[in-house]
């Protein structure tokens, strides 16, 4: 008798647990905004468009030049917004207040160099 009562009192434990942990599960995807700093043409596109397409995580992106910013989609189990910041400064591009590499952005556009490093307001918007 008290042999099944602890089996039955076991099995309901493991089926409430169960399904508690089924109701707090994370969203598989998150959509996000980062914004770029110091973004100063269109000339910076390909760039972005090359370093999010290899960054674990990100599902999708889209570059709003009007807006200077990124919106992505992206899963937050294998990145975050942070990390994804980073890797936009590591490849030249200020991203969320993450100032961009030096050595990247001496490989940027020439016409965006000045810009990334401060120094003037915009290329033209070419």
């Amino acid at each position: 008798m008290k042999r099944t009562i602890l089996i039955t009192a076991l099995m309901l434990f493991t089926l409430s647990f169960t399904y508690a942990q089924k109701g707090n599960k994370a969203p598989k995807e998150e959509t996000a905004v980062i914004n770029l700093d110091k973004f100063c043409c269109k000339s910076l596109v390909p760039i972005i468009e090359k370093t999010l397409a290899y960054e674990k995580g990100v599902k999708s992106f889209e570059v709003s030049v009007e807006n200077k910013n990124v919106k992505v989609v992206y899963k937050p189990k294998s990145t975050s917004v942070e990390k994804i910041a980073k890797t936009l400064a590591k490849s030249g591009v200020e991203a969320n207040g993450f100032e961009a590499d030096p050595r990247a952005i001496e490989k940027l556009p020439n016409c965006c160099k000045n810009t990334a490093k401060g120094l003037s307001s915009g290329c033209g918007g070419h």
